[in-house]
């Protein structure tokens, strides 16, 4: 049986799709008065620049990226299982937040 090693890489990619996803669809409706970010951290940044809002997004959406590529890369077999097991968790969250978006875009 061979066991494959859990694509850490691929994972990433997929959830910093999502994130921008959620920038871009979080920007859309906050413009619209139809939504509102709960996170009080991008809320500030929201209310600060919209602009600003977007490019943090995108920068974390980045940063994952390269951090996830340097796991895979430069750890041990451990720390990869680990930290594609937060991956996991991260990866589940944003289906429900994109999840959310959905639903609120096809009311539109």
């Amino acid at each position: 049986m061979i066991i494959r090693k859990p694509n850490i890489i691929s994972l990433s990619l997929v959830i910093a799709i999502l994130n921008i996803f959620d920038g871009f669809a979080t920007l859309y409706g906050l413009t619209l008065n139809k939504i509102e970010e709960l996170n009080p951290i991008m809320k500030l940044l929201w209310v600060t620049s919209p602009t600003l809002f977007l490019l943090v997004k995108i920068m974390l959406s980045s940063f994952i990226s390269c951090l996830s590529y340097l796991v895979d890369r430069k750890s041990g077999e451990r720390f990869q299982k680990f930290f594609f097991n937060c991956l996991i968790g991260i990866f589940v969250i944003y289906l429900g937040i994109v999840g959310l978006h959905m639903l609120w875009l096809t009311m539109l």
